[in-house]
């Protein structure tokens, strides 16, 4: 009887004072390697985690514009643009972003979220071909530095690693058991050595940097024949901020510059803020925004997306002088 009691609190403060219970799922993936399932709401550390019925962390909207003077914007990425679970949903780039672009331009705004852990190039390729741009008036493609060589290896992980859960585990204690005991202590649900390519000293072959520079060639050509403005969006670590930039930034921006897409980055934002005294960036965690770190993210976004129809007022001017 005492252990079932004991069992009983222990699962009641794992879910209602901790928040376990309740990780967003994954689905396998033939092209995009996997995806989030579509469709479901999630409560994770008691943050709100939505996902639409496109895989994306964003609400539902549908596949064309519901009216003419809408503004719609899809945000592609990885780890950086999903946001995280510790960070609720109303307080991520993207939908950040949507405020910030209402106020500005007021008129109705759709910001969609298509991302998910340990992306490269051939993975939101992937999505871009499978969903096509969504009526979308700008696509914005995320990059870090190390996403120059982050090809997709296709190794099984939903269902088998404790960062890529497929179905909802019995009890909360089970979560905090499978996700962050086990893969801690005893090594059991580790994410398979080859997926998490994020640290930028892990070794690049040069077929997967040729891959990956394709990949985001061919993105920005396949966003603009669906009639979408492109612009590249640069995410820098905290290694490259406090000391030189990674081969992989001057990469991505090289075949930005090449395909004539608009770039911008974060780092003068984050700079300013690490200056101050608080670090934009979780703590031991030199890649991913913690959420004082989001907004600079989102304004990051905003000044590429007004790069973006800056461009084409440009050319609607110049066609309108052309007649």
């Amino acid at each position: 009887m005492f252990c079932v009691v004991v069992v009983a609190l222990s699962e009641l403060f794992c879910r209602f004072a901790i928040g376990l219970g309740d990780p967003p799922l994954y689905q396998a993936d033939g092209q995009m390697e996997y995806i989030l399932q579509p469709s479901k709401t999630y409560h994770r550390f008691h943050n709100r985690f939505s996902v639409n019925r496109y895989g994306m962390r964003a609400d539902n909207f549908p596949a064309s514009k519901s009216i003419p003077n809408e503004l719609r914007v899809i945000v592609v990425g990885d780890s950086i643009v999903y946001g995280g679970v510790r960070i609720d949903q109303n307080d991520i780039d993207t939908e950040i972003l949507k405020r910030d672009l209402q106020r500005e331009f007021d008129r109705p705004v759709v910001v969609g979220n298509a991302s998910a852990k340990s992306w490269g190039p051939p993975n939101e390729l992937a999505y871009l071909k499978r969903y096509g741009t969504l009526d979308a008036d700008v696509v914005l493609l995320e990059l870090s530095s190390h996403d120059y060589a982050d090809t997709p290896t296709f190794v099984p992980v939903v269902g088998v690693s404790a960062d890529y859960p497929g179905k909802k585990p019995p009890l909360a204690l089970a979560d905090l058991f499978e996700t962050y005991l086990l893969p801690r202590y005893l090594h059991v649900g580790e994410t398979p050595a080859g997926i998490d390519k994020t640290m930028i000293d892990t070794a690049q072959s040069e077929q997967d940097v040729v891959e990956c520079r394709e990949s985001e060639r061919e993105f920005f050509r396949f966003a603009r024949v669906q009639g979408a403005k492109v612009a590249l969006v640069q995410h820098l670590t905290l290694p490259e901020l406090i000391g030189k930039y990674h081969p992989g930034y001057y990469a991505n921006q090289k075949v930005a510059q090449e395909e004539n897409v608009p770039y911008v980055n974060d780092a003068g934002e984050l700079l300013t803020q690490l200056k101050s005294g608080e670090s934009p960036y979780f703590e031991g965690d030199p890649l991913h925004l913690n959420r004082s770190g989001q907004p600079i993210l989102a304004h990051t976004l905003l000044r590429a997306v007004e790069l973006s129809l800056k461009g084409q007022l440009n050319e609607r001017r110049a066609s309108s002088a052309g007649h």
